[in-house]
């Protein structure tokens, strides 16, 4: 951003642009498959289909909103990044691609009726009597940012892709023997004797001497040593820090809103009432009854079974409308009435209830924008200034202390923070500059020399002097000495839970019953309720490796590990076989999984000819702008 920020270009519409996309977007990189394609904003290209950058967006921020919801608003684009979002969202986006092309290929079309009826067919847009609702079917799309024309072409494109892919999967069965295997598999349950030996439940050892504690500290040396500190002195540079202190001349507020006086102008909206039926004839009909003098809640009400608080469509703009309903909806004047139109949604009849005539935004209601846009603006410009005056200054030699008086630079020091930015009491050390970047460089910085001026975050630098560096160092056993003997104790009673455990498990090997060598050490054994493989349910006390390891094992056998705070002894005590006839959902269950993961391999056989057929490109540089 350094770069860009000084190779700027002169409109302050590019720069406001430049400066909301940096605001909301941070660099990220995929696989090493993607390759990049020069300046060519083509996200992906496809055979002969290009994906252009505003798709991805679209798609990206949907994908956002949807994993905020589950994760209650607290993902952000970075945490999102890290989890691969955008790469699934590309992937995505090229595999659907790939199955339209072959869905093509085949000749597969979707009619208008079957779009139609596949949108009425969806509860989603239904209401308590099981009827097509349009008003939830409205909502529904403005919630997710969506025009009908949007997405009926989505729909048609689903339901094509579904009847390519449902042609390729059909048919697929998983034979019979090779379910009942993995069934029985699956359903074989278990049943233990434990006896569960906790570390808190051997007696606290008696404090060793001095010498004991000594080695221990040494030896476990990596638990009690205080991380490397450093010392630092640092100046920053921020844009929005400048844009506080910067008055906006009148004569710039009004030459940028007439430059951007076409991002103001609001076009026309009309409020629209709607009555949708299936059949020409019903709407026929029902418009003959309004021209009659018909009330229209009444008729959609007898026609097409409409309560009156579904009729409202809301405002809309001539392009956010299908346009088959454009051009009559925004001929009419206040409370006029379309004839019947038909839609591949079906027959319309649309009211015209209220009409917001076009405007633009007065430069009062976008001054307040406007001057910070600007603002930030100059203060970028003054922001370049600024850090070329001050590397000047130090490469004349200057401190940078010098340098900062001389620019009128507050001067600001960190007395210790480690790699973590705590201090050496483990507190987060305060008014640290935000982001990675700052202590990355600042622990790779020698001790004694001062880094290069850096960007940091968004039009803002940083430099910083490593004044001090603490080595990182084994603390004194006087310090921690109650640390230590705290850690030696609960290492101790470890072992002895282990030493318990393993000493009844070759008592069991032996031959003596379980339960009597319990009652001699005076502990319970109890008896798990019946266990499958599965790793979702693991019984109290026992851990996946046991779990697995009482598999392995005979009747009677036992096998020892480690559970929680502490050991567990395991005799198998029971093995329970399962017959897939006593059992027809589960079976079936098996058998479908056994038939989803035929189908995936087919999937995966048919996307990997797919692109074969029409080779795939991803542009890293297009998708690293755009995100």
């Amino acid at each position: 951003m350094l770069e860009a920020i000084r190779k700027r270009t002169a409109s302050i519409v590019v720069k406001a642009f430049l400066g909301l996309l940096i605001l909301s977007f941070a660099v990220w990189g995929i696989g090493d498959i993607f390759r990049g394609r020069g300046a060519d904003t083509t996200v992906a290209t496809i055979g002969d289909v290009k994906i252009p950058p505003q798709q991805v967006n679209t798609e990206m921020r949907q994908e956002l909103e949807r994993l905020r919801a589950i994760f209650g608003g607290q993902l952000d684009m970075e945490q999102a990044r890290s989890l691969g979002m955008v790469d699934r969202v590309v992937r995505r986006i090229v595999d659907r691609t790939l199955y339209d092309l072959g869905s093509r290929a085949l000749g597969v079309t979707i009619s208008d009726g079957l779009v139609r009826n596949r949108i009425q067919s969806m509860k989603e847009f239904r209401d308590s009597a099981g009827n097509f609702n349009r008003f939830a079917f409205e909502t529904a799309l403005r919630n997710n940012g969506l025009t009908e024309a949007g997405f009926v072409s989505m729909l048609r494109g689903d339901v094509s892709r579904n009847q390519y892919l449902g042609s390729i999967g059909a048919g697929v069965t998983a034979p019979d023997a090779l379910a009942k295997s993995i069934y029985r598999h699956r359903q074989e349950k278990r049943v233990a004797e434990i006896l569960y030996i906790t570390d808190a439940s051997v007696p606290e050892p008696a404090i060793p001497e001095d010498s004991v504690l000594a080695r221990f500290h040494e030896e476990n040396a990596q638990r009690f040593t205080a991380p490397e500190y450093r010392k630092l002195t640092y100046v920053t540079l921020l844009a929005e820090d400048l844009a506080k202190e910067i008055a906006v001349p009148e004569d710039k507020i009004q030459e940028a809103y007439d430059d951007r006086s076409e991002e103001y102008a609001q076009p026309e909206q009309r409020r629209l009432e709607q009555i949708l039926l299936s059949e020409e004839e019903d709407a026929n009909r029902a418009y003959g009854m309004i021209e009659g003098g018909a009330d229209f809640a009444a008729t959609a009400k007898e026609v097409a079974n409409t309560e009156s608080d579904a009729l409202d469509l809301g405002m809309f703009t001539k392009n956010q409308l299908l346009p088959e309903l454009a051009a009559q909806a925004f001929s009419l004047e206040k409370g006029g009435i379309t004839s019947p139109i038909q839609s591949p949604l079906g027959w319309h009849i649309l009211r015209v209830t209220e009409i917001e005539p076009s405007r633009t935004r007065t430069l009062d209601e976008v001054r307040d924008e406007l001057t910070k846009v600007i603002a930030l603006e100059i203060a970028v410009d003054g922001l370049n200034s600024l850090a070329n005056r001050l590397e000047d200054e130090l490469g004349g030699g200057a401190t940078l202390e010098e340098a900062a008086g001389s620019l009128n630079l507050a001067i600001q020091t960190i007395a210790s923070t480690d790699a973590s930015g705590r201090d050496t009491a483990g507190s987060p050390v305060k008014d640290l500059p935000a982001g990675p970047e700052f202590l990355n460089l600042a622990f790779q910085t020698p001790e004694g020399s001062e880094s290069r001026l850096t960007e940091m975050g968004n039009f803002g630098y940083f430099i910083l002097r490593v004044d001090r560096v603490t080595a990182p160092t084994l603390k004194p056993l006087q310090t921690v000495r109650t640390e230590v003997i705290s850690a030696w104790k609960a290492q101790q009673r470890t072992k002895a839970a282990e030493k318990a455990a393993s000493d009844l498990l070759e008592r069991i090997k032996g031959g003596e019953d379980i339960f009597t060598a319990a009652a001699a050490m005076n502990r319970e054994v109890t008896v798990t309720e019946p266990f499958t493989r599965s790793p979702q349910v693991i019984p109290e006390k026992l851990s996946g490796a046991l779990v697995s390891s009482l598999f392995k094992v005979n009747r009677g056998q036992a096998v020892m590990g480690r559970s929680g705070q502490g050991y567990t002894v395991a005799r198998l005590k029971e093995v329970i076989s399962v017959n897939p006839a006593a059992d027809k959902q589960g079976y079936d269950t098996v058998k479908a999984d056994i038939q989803t993961a035929i189908r995936g391999d087919l999937m995966a056989q048919l996307g990997a000819a797919l692109r074969q057929r029409y080779p795939t490109t991803i542009n890293t540089q297009a998708v690293q702008q755009l995100f």
